[in-house]
């Protein structure tokens, strides 16, 4: 089974975006969309901070549009199975750079803001699991589905890839506290809730299985929220685990000691920005996982050719390459 994943696409800025059909040249089986799909702060008409709802709910429904409508993306998704394709968030889908939903979700100037980009999250991926079949996506920003009041948060659902692989979908940005003057026991990522649901997740799968936890964030910006960073390796030390993360505009392999099981990082970004978006030298990076009974392979591509590589052996989560 092969797992592709991506982050940082930014279609309407970078409207050139070979990694789709790098991507499709290795004939994945799932998509794994890690944020930052599609930059709602970057070349606005202004800011979205100073937008009103109706203002904001345009402003999402072309950006989402436009990915939607890009042949190269299009093309990929179409030729996987219904329900093959995954999304998260990260910052600048959910509102604008280092936005903290803790702070906003209830604000009377902000908080249709967050119901709105949740909304339109939640659309995103029932057309990408519908295979973007035409009518997937609803055709205006004024669509009864954007405006619920009572919008609950994104779902954080997890999937089986396989009878021992699960995906988890995580939400990084709902519950996301500051951490700036803020005491460590107040500080969330994920939050309580959030955690418990996961763990249940965990738990209810085989004792070898393969976890895949979706994150927006690297596992170094984990590290400033201090309970969700010790929920996150005490899950690690007792299940197999591999956080598949995005945000940070280049590749990279981590791994972390937990007393158990390592825990295991592989990060991939930028499917067509430049270092600080549009600064820089363009990046076309994407991340693919080879999942065989004996091990997972783990590679990185840098314009179609692999940049990095780790190999993971199944029975003793190490690197064996």
């Amino acid at each position: 089974m092969k797992v592709a994943f991506v982050s940082c696409i930014c279609t309407e800025l970078f409207p050139d975006q070979p990694v789709w059909q790098h991507i499709a040249a290795h004939r994945p089986d799932h998509l794994v969309l890690l944020g930052d799909s599609i930059y709602l702060d970057i070349d606005s008409p202004k800011p979205p901070q100073e937008m009103e709802d109706d203002e904001f709910a345009q402003h999402l429904w072309r950006r989402y549009s436009a990915l939607l409508a890009h042949p190269g993306f299009v093309a990929l998704v179409r030729s996987l199975p219904l329900g093959r394709v995954f999304s998260i968030w990260d910052d600048h889908d959910f509102l604008w750079n280092d936005a903290w939903g803790a702070e906003f979700e209830g604000s009377p100037v902000h908080g249709g803001k967050v119901r709105l980009s949740t909304a339109f999250q939640e659309a995103f991926r029932r057309a990408l699991a519908a295979g973007l079949a035409p009518g997937s996506f609803p055709a205006s920003h004024g669509d009864p589905v954007f405006w619920r009041p009572d919008q609950p948060r994104l779902t954080t659902p997890s999937f089986s890839l396989a009878a021992d692989v699960r995906l988890h979908l995580s939400d990084g940005r709902t519950p996301r506290t500051r951490t700036w003057l803020l005491a460590e026991s107040k500080r969330a990522m994920l939050g309580a809730a959030q955690c418990a649901t996961f763990e249940a997740a965990f738990q209810q799968a085989p004792p070898e299985a393969i976890h895949l936890f979706a994150s927006g964030s690297t596992l170094a910006g984990w590290k400033r929220y201090g309970r969700d960073w010790t929920w996150l390796n005490r899950m690690a030390a007792r299940h197999r685990t591999l956080v598949l993360s995005g945000d940070i505009h280049r590749n990279e392999l981590d791994g972390f000691g937990t007393g158990g099981f390592p825990l295991h990082e592989a990060t991939s970004s930028g499917v067509a920005v430049k270092d600080a978006v549009v600064v820089g030298t363009r990046k076309h990076n994407f991340g693919l996982l080879e999942v065989t009974p004996e091990q997972v392979d783990v590679r990185l591509f840098k314009k179609g050719r692999e940049e990095m590589r780790r190999t993971l052996s199944r029975s003793t989560w190490l690197p064996i390459r």
